[in-house]
């Protein structure tokens, strides 16, 4: 068991930053997405410059700022943390997870039709948030999110593969859900998402003894908002 417990606890990791390695996101020195045909020009004192153009209702996949979200775990001590969300800087979304062994802050930036995953570190709890100039010098991970939300997208190393689902947890059964599913390590990992709401479920599947399978989960069970 105590094999078990290591690559469970393993995979949890994996589950909490799988997505960040599709590197293929650049920013340029604006940081802007840099694909200029995604942009609309403006002219400000006689100069060019280049207007991103993001898709809003991205920012309906994270609480408002300020919020603060609990999930319940099983399978793994680690499988219970929480989250809060902040909003530091225009399209700039801030993330901290706490499972009680460590806080990951992950930063993430809305675009044209995706949100990238800008950053994610252990922080310490009262560590100050990055600066604009700091996070546009960062170089992406990733892509957390990308539209259309419809079953065959991908994305790094995960796809769509159901929409329209029913999610129940905790804190209330949701309708029109999807689900991103990605495949490592011997074991199955989904997320679950509702607009308004991001991610309300989370689990990963493994093999283990006897053709049983083995199930950690962490589920939305409470929301706080300002």
């Amino acid at each position: 068991m105590r094999i078990y417990r290591l690559t469970i606890a393993l995979l949890l990791t994996t589950l909490l930053v799988m997505g960040c390695s599709n590197k293929t996101t650049t920013l340029n020195n604006s940081g802007n997405s840099g694909e200029s045909n995604d942009s609309d020009q403006v002219t400000e004192n006689g100069k060019n410059q280049v207007k991103e153009t993001v898709d809003e209702s991205l920012k309906n996949y994270f609480l408002p700022e300020g919020s603060k979200a609990h999930f319940h775990g099983e399978g793994n001590e680690f499988a219970e943390f929480d989250m809060t969300f902040a909003m530091p800087y225009e399209n700039i979304v801030g993330v901290h997870v706490n499972n009680g062994g460590a806080i990951i802050r992950y930063i993430y930036k809305i675009e044209k039709d995706q949100i990238t995953t800008i950053n994610h570190t252990a922080v310490d709890m009262n560590a100050d948030f990055p600066s604009l100039e700091e996070i546009e010098a960062m170089k992406p991970e990733g892509v957390y999110l990308k539209k259309p939300f419809k079953v065959g997208t991908t994305f790094g190393k995960w796809k769509i593969t159901e929409t329209d689902v029913t999610v129940e947890t905790p804190y209330q059964t949701f309708d029109n859900a999807f689900v991103i599913e990605s495949e490592e390590n011997n074991a199955v990992n989904r997320k679950y998402f509702v607009e308004g709401y991001g991610e309300v479920k989370r689990e990963s599947i493994m093999e283990a003894e006897n053709n049983q399978k083995f199930i950690v989960s962490s589920t939305l069970e409470s929301v706080s908002k300002p």
